[in-house]
C-alpha cells in the first residue's frame, strides 16, 4: 500500500473541526488566477508543507509567517496549505492561520468525506482540493457538490490521463494537472499530452508539481492559466 492510499485509509480517524473559526469571507482563487494573468503577472499558487514523503522537509528555522511575508512581495495568486497531519506534519491551524492573509487559500489533503471538507471551510479555506486518481466519478460530483454549496472553488486534480474522464465541469472550479504520481511519488511529465487532451475543456487549468518560480517554460504559460509551486518556492525564500 503506497503512503498516500495509507492516508486515504486513516482519513475516518481524523479529527474533524467542528466549530467554525473563519476571520474573513470566502475569496476567488478564480478570479485571483485570472486577474494575475491579465496584470502580466505570474499566476502562481506558492505552497507551504513542514514535509513530503518525497524527500522534502522545511528549510531550518522558516517559520509560517516568515515564508508568508517573503512571498507575498511576489504578487502571488494564493497560498496552498498542506493540511495532512501524519506523513505531511501539516494541520487545519496552518490553514487558519494562512487564511489572516487578503489571498485566497486551498486547503491541499487528500479529502474524502464532507467532514474534511467542513473542516476545511471552517479553518478558512476559500477551495479544497479532490484527488480524481483515487476517488471514484460519484465520489468527486458528491464531494464538489458540497463545497460549492458551502461556497467553496474546487481544484480537481488529475496525474493518470485515463482519469481525465472523470473531471465532468459539475466537479471542479480548477481543472489541475499534477506531474508528481501519488503512488510512487516520481514526476512523470505527460504535461505534453495532457494539453491536447484539456483543449477545449471549461474553466481555469493549473499545472502542478515539480515548477520552479524563475523558469516556468513558455509552453506552459501558453496553456495553463496558473501553476502551483511548492517545493522550490519553499527552498527558495529559505534560503533568501
Amino acid at each position: 500500500m503506497s503512503v498516500v492510499e495509507e492516508i486515504y485509509r486513516k482519513n475516518p480517524k481524523r479529527e474533524p473541526i467542528t466549530s467554525c473559526m473563519r476571520r474573513r469571507r470566502i475569496l476567488s482563487l478564480t478570479k485571483s488566477l485570472t486577474d494575475s494573468g491579465k496584470e502580466g503577472r505570474h499566476p502562481v499558487i506558492a505552497e507551504f508543507k513542514r514535509s513530503s514523503p518525497s524527500g522534502f522537509s522545511i528549510p531550518h528555522g522558516m517559520e509560517m509567517h516568515v515564508y508568508f511575508e517573503k512571498i507575498l512581495h511576489f504578487g502571488i495568486s494564493g497560498i496552498s496549505v498542506l493540511t495532512e497531519p501524519d506523513y505531511f506534519h501539516g494541520s487545519y491551524s496552518d490553514l487558519l492561520e494562512a487564511s489572516v492573509l487578503d489571498i485566497p487559500v486551498l486547503a491541499k489533503d487528500f479529502i474524502s468525506s464532507r467532514e474534511m471538507i467542513l473542516s476545511s471551510y471552517y479553518s478558512g479555506a476559500d477551495a479544497i482540493l479532490l484527488i480524481a486518481d483515487f476517488l471514484s466519478e460519484e465520489e468527486l460530483r458528491n464531494l464538489s457538490g458540497y463545497a460549492m454549496d458551502l461556497g467553496l472553488e474546487v481544484v480537481t486534480e488529475f496525474h493518470s490521463i485515463s482519469m481525465l474522464e472523470k473531471c465532468k465541469p459539475d466537479t471542479y472550479s480548477i481543472l489541475g494537472y499534477n506531474r508528481r504520481n501519488l503512488l510512487t511519488m516520481q514526476i512523470e511529465d505527460e504535461t505534453k499530452t495532457v494539453i491536447t487532451r484539456i483543449k477545449g475543456m471549461p474553466g481555469i487549468k493549473i499545472l502542478e508539481s515539480g515548477l520552479d518560480y524563475t523558469d516556468i517554460p513558455s509552453l506552459y504559460r501558453e496553456n495553463f492559466s496558473g501553476f502551483l509551486i511548492g517545493t522550490s518556492m519553499l527552498n527558495r525564500m529559505g534560503a533568501a
